[in-house]
């Protein structure tokens, strides 16, 4: 596997990654250090393209590339990005192979009615230019100003060219880079900001948005402008200017370097985050603050489909959701490509869905983004409000739970309430046990989880002959197993004297006290629970299985009750120095459930 592994739906989505962490939380997160030349220009936002690459092959294929897999150079990931029909652009001749430098400012003069200064503005910059309108003139441009304007408007500002040889707005046009501020000025202040996404000189694309001044020249030397903001009060311009030590007031295009910037930006306003492309009207646009009420509530809200004559829901998108719950608690990437899910959740839909129902994984791949939990990166723009088959295939888009649901089931109580969640309001009349298997919730079983296997296999049951006569055989074996605190455990016996908190019962073995010590959240996977004190209960060896397997829990007024048929037991002991975690007792609780929904 390598870069030519790499699909166009992988790249959208390690770049959507890396703009909701940031690009060096983003980097820091996979290892790899920041570009010293090429960048991946998408939606106006700039990536490390090494570092897109080696996450795009996990969206891609299931493994990431580190960064000692493979070069980041021309011949490899920009050519491989550029196939795909992603804009890299090649800063290393302005940067001299320096790491990302700090932007420079283009202090721009909007000018004035005479100029078309106003008009201009409004129209290219505040409207913006429809690239369909201009793109018989655009030439080689075409693709970059489409990869960094996907709704189709450009941000376009230009400036005239000079007769002179080496002036202030000469050296501005020599010395201007992609990543530089923009600011605009006009009347005595600055009225707006930008940053520069691409540079190009066409007097055929000038002419056709601009026209010609009364001259008869035009604006060619092309700015592509991005996180355009306007100033909501004009900012007065000559403190600004004394900083840069630029005469008041601006008369040409000037370029004051980075260092000047970073003393003058003080005086501006507090940049605005820039919007995010629009969302299409038909998908829910999903608040980054979602809660584990809303994820709960969400998963209990699918708008599945019902055949005629049938009240019982599909049970298709429940299934999807379940499959994408357990690659969370299994640690597996958030994003599947479409030959992944359509195998995997295929196989389930064909076991565990309706009987007589059809098995369209392409459904719920696409339809899941509908919940607001789940979105999907790489359908072509023609596919129709339903892509087909075909199109998936083709296209090998990638989908799977949003940032924010994602983050939420990481939490291992909001995980298994959006199981049971999912259990009990679609799956009833499946074999859950064996469906949770399946899609690797083994562990929920029991309050203990999966405990860390011998790789070798199981071992207490030998598969050949049986032996009638000799000592049990032995083999070898190695595995690793969780290490609990010795100590901690001593602790809680030592509190209730290792009295049972349910029964009370203190057993004696070898003339010794005996009770164990049991942890309400278990420590296997996927519970994931802390070994300490606030985690654990002293128990006699009967409660300890019980609680262990599920068929007893507290409940929120303390009582120890049945899961099966609700009788109590009584009030469970608690000394005053013993301060039990209510959540923890909450995921038990929530575990007892989705065993009583399992075990019918």
């Amino acid at each position: 596997m390598g870069l030519g592994d790499i699909t166009r739906a992988g790249v959208l989505a390690a770049a959507e990654e890396c703009q909701h962490l940031g690009r060096e939380a983003f980097r820091r997160r996979y290892g790899f250090g920041r570009a010293t030349a090429y960048e991946l220009v998408l939606d106006g936002n700039r990536h490390d393209s090494k570092a897109i690459a080696g996450v795009a092959h996990l969206y891609s294929v299931g493994s990431p590339l580190s960064a000692a897999d493979f070069s980041g150079g021309a011949n490899t990931v920009v050519r491989r990005l550029r196939a795909l029909g992603f804009t890299v652009t090649d800063g290393s001749a302005t940067t001299d192979g320096s790491q990302q430098m700090a932007p420079q400012v283009v202090l721009q003069p909007r000018g004035g009615p005479r100029d078309r200064g106003p008009r201009n503005f409004a129209g290219s910059i505040r409207q913006g230019v429809r690239i369909a309108d201009i793109k018989h003139v655009l030439g080689e441009h075409a693709d970059a100003l489409t990869a960094l304007y996907p709704d189709g408007t450009a941000r376009l500002w230009g400036a005239t060219p000079t007769t002179q040889a080496n002036n202030e707005k000469v050296r501005t046009l020599r010395n201007r880079r992609i990543g530089d501020e923009v600011l605009f000025y006009a009347d005595g202040h600055f009225i707006a900001r930008a940053r520069i996404l691409h540079l190009f000189e066409s007097s055929a694309v000038a002419q056709a948005v601009w026209g010609a001044d009364a001259d008869g020249a035009t604006w060619e030397h092309i700015m592509a402008l991005g996180e355009v903001e306007e100033f909501p009060d004009p900012v007065l311009a000559a403190p600004i200017l004394r900083r840069l030590n630029v005469p008041a007031p601006l008369r040409s295009l000037t370029l004051r370097p980075a260092a000047d910037y970073q003393h003058a930006a003080q005086l501006l306003p507090r940049k605005v985050h820039p919007l995010s492309p629009q969302t299409p009207p038909s998908l829910p646009v999903v608040s980054r603050q979602l809660s584990p009420a809303d994820l709960l509530d969400r998963i209990g809200a699918l708008n599945t489909h019902r055949r005629a004559g049938s009240d019982a829901p599909s049970r298709h998108q429940p299934l999807a959701l379940l499959w994408a719950v357990s690659r969370i608690a299994t640690g597996k990437p958030r994003l599947a490509p479409w030959s992944c899910f359509r195998t995997e959740v295929g196989a389930l839909l064909a076991e565990f869905g309706l009987p007589g129902s059809k098995v369209t994984p392409e459904y719920p791949f696409w339809h899941l983004q509908g919940s607001g939990l789940w979105e999907v990166h790489g359908i072509p723009k023609d596919a129709g409000p339903m892509p087909r088959t075909g199109v998936l295939n083709t296209a090998q888009p990638v989908a799977g739970l949003t940032h924010a649901s994602a983050e939420l089931l990481q939490n291992p109580l909001n995980r298994l309430q959006a199981v049971v969640t999912l259990c009990s309001t679609y799956l009833d009349d499946v074999d859950q046990r064996e469906l949770l298997n399946r899609v690797g919730l083994a562990g929920y079983t029991t309050a203990e989880g999966l405990p860390d296997e011998d790789p070798d296999g199981p071992g207490e049951e030998g598969t050949g002959p049986e032996r009638t006569t000799g000592p049990t055989p032995r083999r070898e074996s190695s595995s690793s197993r969780l290490i609990r605190n010795a100590a901690i455990a001593n602790q809680v016996k030592d509190l209730y004297g290792n009295a049972c908190q349910v029964c009370k019962t203190c057993l004696q073995y070898k003339r010794r006290p005996y009770s164990e010590a049991a942890h309400i959240r278990g420590l296997g996977s996927p519970h994931d629970g802390p070994d300490e004190l606030p985690n654990l209960l002293c128990l006699c060896p009967n409660h300890h299985v019980l609680f262990d397997g599920l068929e007893i829990f507290i409940d929120v007024d303390g009582y120890v009750k049945k899961t099966h048929g609700g009788d109590s037991l009584g009030r469970l002991h608690r000394h005053m120095s013993h301060q039990i975690d209510d959540e923890h007792l909450r995921y038990h609780r929530t575990l007892c459930e989705l065993n009583r929904l399992t075990g019918k």
